[in-house]
């Protein structure tokens, strides 16, 4: 058998939702599968709307062997290095669209991604619970007007009900210097518009050189949803949101079924070995 057989593939995962199981954890089989696909030439990496400092213990488990796509596709990054390699921000627009949705809905708590850590802005029991989970230490801000860093992402968090409130407003009043995703039932994210996952990944190919034919993405969420669309091969876990089921081309185990594992075995015995 080839010992390279995976040369010239890609593989690129979400993590809550699809790598992760419901302990957040990477089980042993994902974590074996990943590194057998890495020693025989496959390219590695992780695609996910959390902060580095949050991925960077969960890449330290793995052969990551590519950049990373953080931040729901505002950053890409490579842990090999500590850099990061490419980038979007927020416009001036996101100011005037954070204040007319935070007036609107008074308890939705909000998150500000600059700098190392999120601003808290205002707080609610998502954004608590997101804090401790996280273990984020900044102090919630009065107002974000002193926040004169680059945004690279605005995070709504609510009851999923109440959430949907603000999605429904925001579709209402859409700006076209902005996206949205629904990154969870319980949080709503406004990104540059230019930066979604599926965004990211394009440029990530051009980084690596792989054919996009050959670029696999797994994901569960919407916000997953431009980056299924764009891959090669995009796959949706069974536990998967329906709009990605959708819009995949395969779909695979779920995410507490090592999902990862199954698609690797299935790349290597219908497609490398054929």
């Amino acid at each position: 058998m080839n010992k390279q057989r995976f040369e010239g593939y890609l593989l690129v995962t979400d993590m809550d939702g699809t790598l992760l199981n419901s302990n957040k954890e990477i089980s042993p089989e994902n974590k074996q599968a990943i590194e057998m696909f890495v020693e025989h030439g496959g390219l590695f990496t992780l695609a996910t709307g959390r902060i580095t400092s949050s991925v960077k213990r969960f890449a330290d488990q793995l052969p990551l062997n590519a950049p990373a796509i953080l931040y729901n596709g505002a950053i890409i990054h490579d842990f090999a290095t500590g850099v990061d390699v490419w980038q979007r921000t927020l416009g001036p627009s996101a100011g005037p669209i954070l204040t007319r949705v935070m007036n609107r809905f008074p308890g939705v708590g909000v998150e500000i991604y600059c700098g190392s850590e999120p601003y808290f802005i205002r707080e609610n029991q998502t954004t608590d619970h997101h804090r401790r989970v996280e273990n984020f230490n900044r102090p919630v801000l009065d107002g974000f007007e002193s926040l004169n860093e680059p945004w690279f992402k605005v995070l709504l968090a609510w009851d999923p009900e109440r959430l949907d409130e603000v999605q429904s407003f925001m579709e209402e009043t859409e700006d076209e210097q902005v996206t949205w995703v629904r990154s969870e039932a319980k949080y709503f994210e406004m990104l540059p518009s230019d930066a979604t996952k599926g965004h990211a990944l394009e440029h990530l190919v051009e980084l690596t050189g792989i054919d996009m034919t050959k670029c696999m993405a797994m994901g569960d969420h919407l916000n997953d949803l431009e980056m299924i669309r764009r891959a090669g091969v995009g796959i949706a876990v069974a536990n998967a949101h329906e709009a990605l089921m959708s819009a995949s081309n395969r779909s695979c185990c779920h995410h507490e079924e090592h999902a990862v594992a199954d698609v690797i075995a299935w790349l290597d015995r219908e497609v490398v070995s054929k």
